[in-house]
């Protein structure tokens, strides 16, 4: 029949059995009111309740809201810290030790947890992993406190937070006595620095300086063209500075005593020894002497022992010989000139390489 305006009519089973008197069953039931009017559902006057009861995979919604969620977040528990106090460390490492340290934490509902840092530094070269709370990297090499909040953050929003301290100590990079022969070690940030003894040279002390070639060689050629240079030299620019490498098929050829052959080494180095060959059976270089410069402008003489410019005897008639010559007292040079003294035949011929350490 026609429902009376206003009403809602309902197609309906009534049970008694089950104490439900009012029953709807349908795939799904829309209770409306009328533009403007109110939907009332109430209990019985004597305390009856209401029930809303989704299917085991349903919820329930007032508008856009899922209030079974709205219920689970208002009523959920933050997480839980599993383990170590406020303000608790972590532990105490030494520089380039490995860090491996788990904080964990649970949640009352069971949900995933996440963690993030919030306030102060991890030690250098340790990190965070966000998803499991894993600190992992190398402790850094200083005596150092490191002071960091972590929050940890279930699925609900809800957190605790946590603060905590890791402390690094420096490791004595002397312990394992690196420096050699005799070198005297110096600790330092991270690392270590060897004072060497007389003629011994390298970050360890390892390398012997009077043995140790600077490049100029004609088989190594370290020491580029361009960082040799030859002053006055016989015949104007038919003899180049380069062709004066030791156990090159040619060499440099000065004009007398006014002429020099120049090496920059690059960097000052302190030169222990140096060598030299003829140019040929004609032009050999019997003596010279050595000038140092740190700045290529001002140069001062190689001394002897006694005080006064030292000579050098080069390698005389037997051209093709390699002569080394070691300094009575090494000397810090960039730059370092041969000033030929006394030659064979007409002009002075010769080759050259230099030994010299790094000056640490």
């Amino acid at each position: 029949m026609d429902a009376p305006s206003g009403w809602i009519i309902f197609a309906c089973s009534i049970a008694f059995a089950s104490a439900s008197f009012f029953e709807v069953r349908y795939p799904s039931v829309v209770v409306s009111a009328e533009t403007g009017g109110n939907l009332t559902i109430a209990a019985g006057p004597n305390g009856g309740n209401i029930y809303m009861t989704p299917g085991d995979r349903g919820t329930v919604f007032i508008g856009r809201t899922d209030m079974l969620k709205l219920f689970q977040i208002v009523n959920s528990q933050p997480p839980v810290w599993g383990q170590k106090a406020p303000y608790g460390t972590l532990g105490t490492f030494l520089g380039g030790q490995a860090v491996s340290l788990q904080l964990t934490a649970m949640d009352p509902e069971g949900t995933s947890l996440h963690y993030e840092k919030i306030s102060g530094a991890l030690p250098p070269g340790v990190f965070l992993d966000r998803a499991s709370g894993l600190l992992n990297g190398t402790a850094p090499d200083v005596d150092a406190t490191y002071e960091f909040g972590i929050r940890v953050m279930d699925e609900q929003g809800k957190y605790a937070d946590q603060t905590f301290t890791i402390d690094t100590r420096e490791r004595d990079q002397c312990r394992s006595s690196p420096c050699k022969n005799g070198g005297s070690c110096t600790d330092d940030m991270g690392t270590f620095s060897c004072s060497c003894r007389t003629g011994y040279g390298g970050k360890t002390c390892t390398i012997s300086c009077a043995s140790e070639s600077v490049g100029v060689a004609n088989n190594l050629k370290t020491i580029p063209d361009a960082q040799m240079a030859g002053h006055y030299s016989f015949g104007g620019s038919d003899h180049k500075a380069y062709e004066g490498r030791l156990n090159s098929p040619t060499g440099w050829i000065g004009e007398n005593t006014n002429s020099w052959f120049q090496v920059d080494l690059g960097n000052p180095r302190k030169v222990y020894a140096v060598a030299t060959q003829g140019y040929s059976a004609t032009f050999n270089l019997l003596t010279f002497q050595l000038q140092c410069s740190l700045n290529g402008n001002t140069f001062s003489d190689v001394n002897g022992l006694n005080g006064t410019a030292a000579v050098f005897d080069g390698s005389g008639t037997s051209f093709n010989t390699v002569t080394k010559q070691t300094l009575p007292v090494p000397d810090l040079c960039r730059y370092i000139r041969f000033v030929p003294k006394t030659w064979t035949n007409s002009h002075p011929g010769f080759r050259v390489e230099i030994y010299a350490c790094e000056d640490f």
